[in-house]
């Protein structure tokens, strides 16, 4: 018997599998428990730990490869690796990704007291992101928020970005995702309404997310989306009610997923177009939203111009050695002082990883001070041994790699939008003048913008034309409740005017992304 001891909930769970067939992680999958495994059992990041209290296997070669030995000799093992024939008893301890929280507006707000809100009827606004959930409740008679909530998206379990749970979908998983994330929203839900509104007073949920994430809620098929060239099954505008599509007995709320523009432009870009009103100005704008994918639009007067670069996850802590999400602790700015770093950590406590934002902070000290050359080679003896940061928090070579394949994914991705928009308008070298750059989501809203600047991720001119939106993909759903017959109407014609530019066919994309892997 397989004896599992979650930390901080008091709670053991039982699998009696012994067979060996299938690995802890699998086994964890099956059984709901939610454990870190941003590489989907790949064995490629070393993440996904556990700890045996009594009845340790053997390490594995891959364990030994990414494992330390006082950890291995503590009881360590990796959940992907091990493959249980022998009772034994696990720990599983707090990884601190539950205390993630998206980026949401009017988080004041939050406190007000749903005591306040008397009879009305009341609408959600949920955004699916591949690590994080935010969700708002609101009066559909006015607007009014009455509170806001977010959480861990535990697909987190099956992999940290959308390519490794496309590719969990398509190995059979594809009901274990979607129950996940469908007890997430209900989790979610309860946290807003708070035990002060009953399920039945909300009468209308709105829903965005990239295409993935909209996919695996809907428990479409994602075959196509795993290969080229990368058709959805379903992008389109999708209403259904909660009971059917979460499983609520007897809510009868009204469910829209909006709809998406392509497989990698999502309905939570098209939210954000709808909410930035950039579909409507005359003026050009640049939406920007950079996570594992870095998702653009450039609108102008009669056309919407959109694309998606493949960043990786180094923004969202991704393939760092000592990376990790906005959680309590992570490093999320730093600068260098002579020798010494002065680091801000989230919520104050103390220095456990380096979070997106904080990973550019650092490279760009490193940068400035001539620590790491213009190939983003760090200098002896760092080369070798790594720059420790605080404590045990350190930086490497590999990391630096990292960062250079991520930013310049996200500038070769802007500079070919940009040139597309210069064709498209006869504006061949004027096309920055007059443009208001639109930075969404947590990591837009928290990022130095000068330091990204420094290091390449941005050109210069984007210097004092940005302005941080925060979650407009929220915004936009809530929007498209309070006043859904225009925003069906707009949406519509966002969809119709955007342009999808496949960076993979654009020669010069290649060629500006290794132009832009140097500092």
């Amino acid at each position: 018997m397989i004896e599992i001891l979650t930390a901080g909930k008091n709670e053991k769970v039982y699998i009696s599998d012994l067979s060996g067939e299938k690995s802890l992680l699998a086994l964890m999958q099956e059984q709901k428990i939610y454990t870190i495994a941003p590489c989907n059992g790949k064995g490629e990041c070393g993440r996904c730990r556990v700890r045996f209290l009594f009845g340790a296997p053997v390490p594995t070669e891959k364990e030994r490869r990414l494992l330390a030995r006082e950890e291995l000799e503590s009881g360590i093992r990796l959940a992907c690796a091990v493959h249980v024939t022998e009772s034994c008893r696990i720990f599983l301890g707090e990884s601190g990704e539950e205390n993630m929280a998206a980026l949401t507006e009017k988080q004041e707000q939050s406190k007000m007291s749903l005591n306040q809100s008397g009879n009305d009827s009341y609408g959600i606004a949920i955004d699916i992101g591949t690590t994080t959930l935010a969700a708002e409740l609101f009066s559909l008679s006015d607007g009014r928020t009455i509170s806001i909530a977010s959480g861990v998206n535990h697909q987190r379990a099956y992999g940290a970005d959308v390519i490794s749970r496309i590719s969990a979908a398509n190995e059979g998983k594809g009901g274990l995702l979607q129950e996940s994330i469908r007890a997430d929203i209900v989790r979610l839900t309860k946290e807003l309404l708070r035990d002060a509104i009953a399920f039945e007073d909300v009468k209308q949920i709105a829903v965005v997310g990239n295409t993935t994430m909209c996919h695996l809620l809907r428990g479409l098929s994602c075959e196509k989306l795993g290969c080229a060239p990368f058709v959805p099954t379903d992008n389109s505008l999708y209403e259904t009610d909660a009971m059917q599509l979460l499983g609520v007995e007897g809510w009868g709320a009204k469910v829209t997923i909006l709809p998406g523009i392509s497989a990698f432009v999502g309905a939570d870009i098209v939210a954000g177009i709808y909410a930035s009103g950039m579909d409507i100005k005359e003026e050009a704008g640049l939406l920007l939203d950079i996570g594992t994918n870095g998702e653009m639009v450039l609108g102008y007067d009669g056309g919407l111009l959109v694309t998606s670069a493949a960043a990786g996850p180094v923004f969202e802590g991704g393939n760092v050695s000592c990376g990790m999400p906005g959680i309590p602790g992570a490093i999320c700015h730093a600068t260098l002082c002579g020798t010494d770093w002065n680091c801000e950590m989230i919520d104050g406590k103390p220095p456990v990883g380096i979070c997106g934002t904080g990973i550019i902070d650092i490279v760009s000290e490193l940068v400035k001070a001539g620590r790491v050359d213009e190939n983003g080679t760090i200098e002896e003896p760092w080369f070798t041994d790594g720059i420790t940061v605080t404590g045990k928090v350190s930086f490497n070579q590999k990391d630096i790699r990292e960062v250079q394949m991520g930013k310049a994914a996200i500038r070769a991705g802007i500079e070919t939008l940009m040139a597309e928009y210069a064709k498209a308008t006869d504006t061949q070298g004027k096309e920055n003048e007059n443009l208001t750059v639109y930075l969404a989501g947590g990591f837009g809203h928290y990022m130095d913008i000068a330091k990204a600047i420094h290091i390449g991720m941005f050109p210069g001119t984007f210097a004092g034309c940005t302005e941080c939106i925060g979650n407009c993909a929220l915004e936009g759903a809530k929007r498209y409740l309070l006043s859904e017959k225009d925003a069906r109407n707009r949406i519509a014609r966002i969809i119709a005017r955007a342009k999808e530019i496949n960076l993979a066919e654009q020669p010069i994309f290649q060629e500006l992304y290794v132009t832009q892997m140097f500092f």
